[in-house]
């Protein structure tokens, strides 16, 4: 994982189940400190996307290449400021947009950010293929682990990275619901080669709709290879649209007519359905933006869910991630919450009552996760159900409505201080 490994006497055998961003960080620098680990992934493939991107702040993006986590050279696009819009009939292109908000977003490409940290997780520490099926505190202090292949082993210390739908957090906090918030994203991606008009790409906008409530946002991540020249970008675009919950049933069926439970992936859309949506968005969206919808195919759908937590873990099992609180991808906060998880984790370790180092840990971790949730809502309310209307408002409006809407967290966000 690294040349430069810690000599620890209080080292741990460490089981990380879940192999993604989360997974990975937590590998590197829990192993780098000394410790025993390994990770364990359910899926027998590598986790490569389509092209699909991760919206960070530079400063999260800055920690990661000073910790080594990240090549120091990892390509990212910046943007500097969030162009608020709607379509007007004076401007049907790319809209009207009465304010511009300061931004220190950059964006990734999601599999190119994946597999730069899994270079730095060995082979041998990197299991494929295993389900968990189970994880049980012993009275040694340790967590027995069994899995789908019959596989046992015993851990002192067991971390979950298995994403918003985790098996851990079942395990220890069953009686946290997921909370379905009353819309959906559909999203996908598109070579930016493929459009002619590449200057609406270099702003970041997050459109109203004409309308209805919700929002459309635009974005561009380098390839999977790390290309940044415009004409060699992909493009990524997210419909963030209202579904009541007793429509949710009859709109997530795929293609092949079988339910889907959270996610419809891409490729496993109705054709029906996807044509629907973007006649839906060439009502409400300005042109520019239309056709670039109407352009992409292999679209997904996810329905936006949240969990709140009392803690991030019990005994020797913590949650890291995705795994712990479920806070709304509006706030872009996923790789700061896996950073945020490891390093906090990797210096608890550092102390010799594991117990209290453990309990500690977890208080920190939930009080940073539920300002991230607390700033989740206002964004919600901002940008799909309450938005001002940006068509008729004044900018001063605009900046009064603004500021006075979303309470930033302090210890993250992609907003420029």
């Amino acid at each position: 994982m690294s040349d430069t490994v810690t000599t620890n006497p209080r080292a741990l055998k460490i089981a990380i189940i879940g192999g993604s961003i989360s997974g990975c960080i937590s590998a590197i620098l829990l192993a780098r400190a000394g410790h025993d680990v390994t990770v364990y992934e359910r899926s027998a493939r590598g986790l490569i996307g389509r092209g699909g991107g991760v919206a960070t702040s530079r400063g999260v993006l800055d920690r990661l290449r000073a910790l080594d986590i990240l090549d120091a050279g990892f390509p990212a696009i910046p943007f500097h400021g969030l162009r608020m819009a709607k379509i007007t009939p004076e401007a049907p292109y790319i809209g009207h947009s009465p304010l511009v908000r300061a931004l220190d977003m950059h964006c990734v490409n999601w599999s190119g950010l994946w597999e730069n940290l899994r270079k730095r997780v060995p082979d041998t520490a990197y299991r494929r293929g295993v389900e968990l099926i189970s994880a049980t505190q012993t009275q040694q202090e340790s967590v027995a682990l069994c899995f789908a292949d019959g596989h046992k082993t015993e851990a002192d210390l067991v971390l979950f990275a298995d994403g918003y739908g985790s098996v851990g957090r079942r395990m220890l906090f069953p009686e946290a619901e997921l909370v379905y918030r009353g819309y959906l994203v559909w999203r996908g991606v598109l070579p930016d080669g493929e459009l002619n008009d590449l200057a609406p790409l270099e702003t970041h906008p997050r459109f109203s709709f004409a309308t209805m409530p919700g929002s459309f946002v635009s974005f561009v991540v380098p390839s999977r290879e790390g290309a940044t020249t415009p004409g060699q970008r992909t493009i990524n675009w997210a419909a963030y649209l209202p579904l009541p919950d007793t429509d949710v049933p009859a709109f997530m069926i795929d293609k092949e007519g079988q339910p889907r439970r959270g996610t419809i992936p891409s490729g496993a859309m109705r054709d029906a359905q996807d044509t629907q949506l973007k006649a839906l968005m060439a009502k409400q969206l300005p042109a520019y933006y239309a056709d670039l919808l109407a352009r992409t195919s292999g679209n997904q759908i996810q329905l936006i869910y949240t969990c709140d937590l009392p803690a991030y873990g019990k005994g020797r099992m913590c949650l890291i991630g995705d795994a712990g609180m479920v806070v709304q991808p509006l706030t872009g906060a996923g790789v700061f919450k896996a950073l945020s998880n490891a390093e906090g984790l990797a210096r608890a370790l550092e102390r010799p009552d594991l117990t209290r180092a453990l309990i500690d840990w977890s208080g920190e971790q939930t009080l940073v996760a539920k300002r991230m949730l607390r700033m989740g809502c206002d964004m919600e309310q901002a940008f799909i159900w309450n938005t001002i209307d940006l068509a008729r408002a004044t900018p001063e409006d605009c900046a009064d409505w603004f500021d006075g809407a979303i309470d930033i967290a302090e210890e993250y966000s992609y907003f420029a201080e």
